[in-house]
């Protein structure tokens, strides 16, 4: 794919942690972990503008040498980062082999680094387009051979850019699911920005599950969960075809938080309108908002008929819902599945189908708080399965995760951030904007249902 997009690699070097430090040679993970073990890998794309030459060649090669010491310096303390995903036969278990972060003479120790350029790609042009080139984005991010057990965990690339706009500079980022969801990712990303801009990172992981995750039962319902997710380990793929993923077209839309304030309103507005409910009604939040508005465009762009049925899936955070709660700075996956479903397209696409969406969103919400951890047994697992996948909408991510400061390497903030490891027709992902208020939503749509997608986002905020 790289070399189809006109990236060539030029060198590939492994970055181990700058210094030991303390820590378990292994981390067991929970049962939020495993479900993640058999999925594509978390893949994000930063876009920065430089000087194409940086006064003699320097800028790249310098930005490169600051972004790589200070991913040792932050990988000393993010251990699990750095090591591998492994299988133990005796138990069953999947686990992260820190020892591998360092490895004495092991030439696979650390984390791979790629460097390579692509004299062809414009970073302006990339950065300012709607539409993705998907083939270009796919080459700006490292492979991470996730399929069979031991894996990676993390690997990166730099790539310089050229083209007609100047020059520019991808960092690209290759994260295990099974190891860190967004939160734990962002965390991750900050840490490393602010040692290269500070020359220390500001936040501080801490990743025992044992302590951090309540009800382990000693491992057993995490081994009930990669039984039934990845039955063939050390075969690591799962059993859906992600093949065609990188087909679907890609949109991005910056929306303003005027835009986002008049939706909401809209949707306050609808209840109102309906003087028994709205008493009962509950103001919306931004995610509920835009993750309704991407719902309803789902349905209606892909014209979806009277009496079938369609659903919406989205990721709850439970680090603060959990008793005890997860400290802050947890690295790990500490997420829920919240499902909202509607029986009849027809409601989604009538005059207040925004409405519809954003309570049955709201009440998926209000299920998840009332018991979080309701469906880690799997059962939410096996519900899903059952669902029509060509009705079903996923919203990732949150507009709370701020992209563009948490990848400011000392040489400014992104001039876009995308994540690129989007998996099926009308998955969303929403991170907080470039610009205060803004939030960044990007979808992954049938190329057919673009057009009829884009004009529903614009109708609804403009």
């Amino acid at each position: 794919m790289g070399e189809a997009a006109g990236v060539r690699v030029l060198v590939v070097n492994r970055v181990a942690p700058s210094s030991p430090a303390p820590g378990a040679d292994r981390v067991e993970l929970s049962f939020f972990d495993t479900p993640w073990v058999v999925l594509p890998p978390i893949q994000r794309v930063f876009l920065y503008e430089m000087a194409a030459d940086g006064g003699g060649g320097g800028g790249f090669a310098a930005a490169v040498e600051r972004v790589k010491g200070a991913l040792a310096a932050t990988l000393a303390l993010y251990r699990p980062l750095a090591g591998r995903l492994a299988y133990v036969a005796e138990t069953g278990d999947v686990v992260v082999d820190c020892c591998a972060a360092v490895g004495g003479d092991d030439d696979d120790a650390g984390v791979a680094f790629v460097e390579a350029e692509a004299d062809a790609m414009d970073v302006r042009r990339l950065a300012g387009d709607e539409a993705h080139d998907v083939a270009a984005f796919v080459a700006l991010v490292p492979e991470l051979d996730t399929r069979v057990l031991p894996a990676p965990v993390l690997s990166v690339q730099a790539t310089r850019l050229g083209g007609g706009g100047g020059g520019g500079l991808a960092l690209g980022v290759s994260v295990h699911h099974a190891v860190a969801d967004g939160r734990a990712v962002w965390q991750f990303m900050e840490a490393w920005s602010s040692a290269a801009r500070m020359g220390s990172p500001v936040t501080k992981p801490h990743y025992s599950r044992e302590d951090a995750i309540p009800n382990q039962d000693g491992g057993e319902l995490a081994r009930r969960m990669l039984n039934m997710v990845a039955p063939k380990l050390p075969e690591a793929s799962g059993e859906y075809d992600y093949s065609q993923r990188f087909r679907l077209a890609r949109r991005t839309f910056c929306l303003g938080a005027d835009g986002i304030r008049a939706l909401k309103r809209r949707i306050d507005e609808m209840a109102s309108a309906e003087a028994a409910a709205a008493a009962e009604h509950k103001p919306v939040s931004t995610f509920v908002a835009l993750a309704a508005m991407g719902w309803v465009a789902f349905v209606r762009s892909k014209g979806l008929a009277a009496g079938e049925d369609t659903y919406l899936i989205f990721l709850a955070d439970l680090r603060a819902r959990l008793d005890p709660r997860v400290g802050d700075g947890y690295l790990g996956n500490c997420v829920r599945m919240c499902l909202a479903s509607c029986p009849d397209a027809a409601e989604l696409r009538g005059e207040r189908g925004l409405l519809r969406a954003a309570r049955a969103a709201q009440a998926a919400v209000a299920e998840m708080e009332a018991a979080p951890l309701a469906g880690v047994d799997g059962s939410a697992i096996a519900r899903v399965k059952q669902l029509p996948f060509s009705r079903l909408a996923n919203v990732a991510a949150s507009p709370r995760f701020r992209a563009y400061d948490a990848a400011d390497f000392g040489f400014g903030k992104p001039a876009r951030v995308e994540l690129v490891s989007m998996n099926h027709d009308g998955e969303m992902v929403l991170v907080g904007g470039r610009r205060d208020g803004e939030v960044q939503l990007s979808v992954s749509i049938d190329p057919t249902h673009v057009d009829a997608f884009k004009a529903e986002v614009l109708g609804w905020l403009y």
